[in-house]
Order: structure tokens, then C-alpha cells, then sequence
């Protein structure tokens, strides 16, 4: 079949481009992350096509994934495939057992009027639970939001909050922990602000 004028060599070109993307060499493999394998698509000249990310990078060709030259053999689809990552949670495996709740301070300036609240303002400190004999349990420190979370076995527990000085002064709360439940415990310490 003969083509001429402009018509032609276009036509030919689409003809050429249909033909190697039948021919189209499979996917190569790319590093995404240290725990994930993807496959990207290769343009016949060997590099990504656009759609690709940029912060992919080819896996070395010693790797057992990327063998460095594409095998005529191997399927044309694209896959993925993942390993598990370590983890990284320090979540026990059964139910949590023990104290969460709030360490405030208040009041936080004198004489507390309507239009001018002083509301308490959250403690970070060091908090300790001691069992029945006086020993220490667990210890925790709250954080600047006042909060706290105390992993303890069932059991009753009496709650010291370190003090720096001699103001705020905290109250010693006893909290009765139940298996498998987390008992909410708020402690609100005095400023001394009369």
C-alpha cells in the first residue's frame, strides 16, 4: 500500500508507535520504599514514562526484581508487591488496664471574677502510683496538655504527683483499676492563688 504527501509519513509514524507499544518491553522493577516493590512502565528507550513519580529509582541490577535487561518472557501487566515492615508500636497485644486522665493547676490569677475567667491551666509533672504497700507501681510524666496515661495491672492504686515547690499542691487520689479497662482519673492541683 503506497502513502504520499503529509498523510503518509504521519500514518506510518502511528503504524510504527502501534506496533511498539505491541512490542512494548515488560515493566521494570523500581524501589519505592524500603518495604514496597511497584513495577513502573518503560518507554522502549529504557527510561519512565511521565506518569511516573519522580522519587522512584531503579532497583540495581544484582536485585532479584530487576535483572537489568527485560526478558521477552516475563508478562506485560503491571504489579505490586509488599513485605511486611517491622512495627513500630509500643500497644500491648490485650486489653489496656489502668489510669488516664488530667494534671491541672488553678486557680491561675486572683480573684476570679465573670467577664474575666481564670481557668486552671494543664501541669506537666511527674506522677507516680503506688499499691496498697506504698511501692511504685508505674510512673508516668504528663504532658504540656496536662495529659497522662498509666499502663497498670488491676489493683487499687494511690496517685503522688512530684511537686517542684511547695505550690501547686496536689492531692493523693486512690483509683481502683479494673482488668481490661481504663479508669479516668483527673487530678486538679491548688496554685496557692487566693
Amino acid at each position: 500500500m503506497r502513502y504520499d504527501g503529509v498523510a503518509g509519513p504521519a500514518l506510518l509514524g502511528l503504524l510504527a508507535l502501534a506496533a511498539c507499544r505491541e512490542s512494548t518491553p515488560p515493566p521494570a522493577a523500581v524501589a519505592v520504599s524500603p518495604s514496597v516493590t511497584s513495577t513502573a512502565w518503560m518507554s522502549p528507550s529504557g527510561s519512565p514514562l511521565p506518569s511516573m513519580s519522580p522519587s522512584m529509582s531503579p532497583l540495581p541490577s544484582g536485585s532479584p526484581s530487576g535483572s537489568g535487561s527485560p526478558s521477552p518472557s516475563r508478562p506485560a501487566s503491571p504489579t505490586a508487591s509488599t513485605r511486611p515492615s517491622p512495627s513500630h508500636s509500643s500497644t500491648p497485644a490485650g486489653p489496656v488496664t489502668g489510669l488516664q486522665g488530667t494534671v491541672s493547676a488553678g486557680p491561675t490569677c486572683p480573684v476570679e471574677r465573670v467577664d474575666s475567667p481564670c481557668p486552671p491551666r494543664p501541669l506537666s509533672a511527674e506522677i507516680d502510683a503506688r499499691d496498697a504497700s506504698g511501692h511504685v507501681a508505674g510512673s508516668t510524666r504528663s504532658g504540656s496538655d496536662g495529659q497522662y496515661r498509666l499502663s497498670l495491672p488491676p489493683g487499687t492504686y494511690t496517685l503522688m504527683v512530684a511537686a517542684t515547690g511547695p505550690f501547686p499542691r496536689c492531692p493523693t487520689p486512690t483509683a481502683t483499676v479494673i482488668g481490661g479497662k481504663v479508669v479516668m482519673l483527673d487530678i486538679s492541683c491548688d496554685t496557692g492563688i487566693r
